[in-house]
């Protein structure tokens, strides 16, 4: 086949396959609006979230419990806490522990009376000790051992037996 004729009908493919294409749109109509848009929502009011939250009773913080490692060894070796007073690193505070109790209801009464005398007493803590419950009350921590020391009296003579002075955590 002769090149020019090749040419010529590559070119009316071409054409033909534009006008194809581009014909019907001649004779469309012109495209629709867009449906309209629906109106924009109204603003929210405005509130003050602060003073929400201040008006929110903050919950009393539960001290965390202590590491199992540390109450494990101290129970096995029926060491008492002899921490010297010094220069503190990282961060810790002492507790006075009022009593283990086998009942949680016992434990609780426990807690009310302590409260009751405004220490700062946190619920029982439940704690496994050689395959048995218990439920530790505490009151603290405080920061200054000191202050704990000072708690020990009142604490035994209301818990009804000697309370111990225990770091924290």
């Amino acid at each position: 086949m002769d090149d020019g004729l090749k040419k010529r009908l590559i070119g009316a493919a071409v054409l033909a396959s534009l006008a194809v294409i581009f014909v019907p749109m001649l004779f469309e109509e012109p495209p629709s609006r867009p449906p309209p848009l629906p109106p924009f929502p109204e603003q929210p009011p405005v509130q003050d979230f602060a003073s929400e939250m201040l008006r929110e009773e903050v919950p009393a913080i539960t001290p965390l419990a202590p590491s199992a490692a540390t109450e494990g060894d101290a129970q096995s070796t029926g060491q008492v806490d002899s921490t010297p007073d010094g220069p503190r690193t990282g961060l810790t505070a002492w507790v006075v522990q009022a009593a283990s109790l086998s009942s949680q209801e016992a434990a609780d009464t426990l807690v009310g009376k302590l409260r009751a005398a405004s220490l700062p007493t946190p619920d029982p803590e439940l704690v496994d000790i050689r395959g048995k419950r218990w439920y530790r009350v505490r009151v603290g921590p405080v920061v200054e051992r000191a202050e704990a020391d000072a708690m020990v009296d009142k604490v035994s003579e209301i818990a009804g037996a000697k309370a111990q002075v225990r770091q924290y955590p």
